[in-house]
């Protein structure tokens, strides 16, 4: 019994670390006004693992204090373009285009943004980041 159950918990770790390698490497928020078209934010993702992964999605939130609730801005999910090759990096960027109408959250001069990264049916990882507007200058990851 003992060999049996050293071997299944062998096994499901071989199984289970190919998507839990995938890690959201930083959230970068551009937004040069507060004006939906002058607004980028991108989530990079990374695989640290040895084998490809394929992310079912990537919901991009947001949210104006720690008391409000999450609400989805964008979410990424084509299954053939989240797929991530060993060792590199995902660019997803999130890019009103002018006259776009976008959630009022994000031309407020702070707020908070959380990208939460699905596959296999479950929640693999999720970050925040705080933004705080100085107009002009590119807000880099704290």
């Amino acid at each position: 019994m003992k060999k049996f159950f050293v071997m299944g918990a062998a096994v499901a770790a071989l199984a289970l670390p190919a998507l839990a390698e995938v890690q959201v490497k930083d959230i970068l928020i551009n937004q040069v006004s507060p004006k939906a078209e002058s607004t980028n934010i991108r989530v990079n993702l990374h695989n640290n693992g040895h084998k490809a992964v394929r992310v079912s999605s990537v919901q991009l939130q947001v949210r104006a204090t720690d008391g409000d609730s999450w609400q989805t801005i964008k979410s990424f999910n084509n299954k053939n373009y989240l797929k991530i090759m060993p060792y590199k990096n995902l660019a997803l960027d999130y890019l009103p285009a002018r006259g776009e109408s976008v959630h009022p959250t994000i031309l407020q001069p702070e707020f908070q943004v959380r990208a939460v990264v699905n596959g296999g049916g479950m929640v693999l990882t999720s970050a925040e980041r705080p933004y705080s507007a100085h107009y002009g200058l590119p807000q880099m990851p704290r």
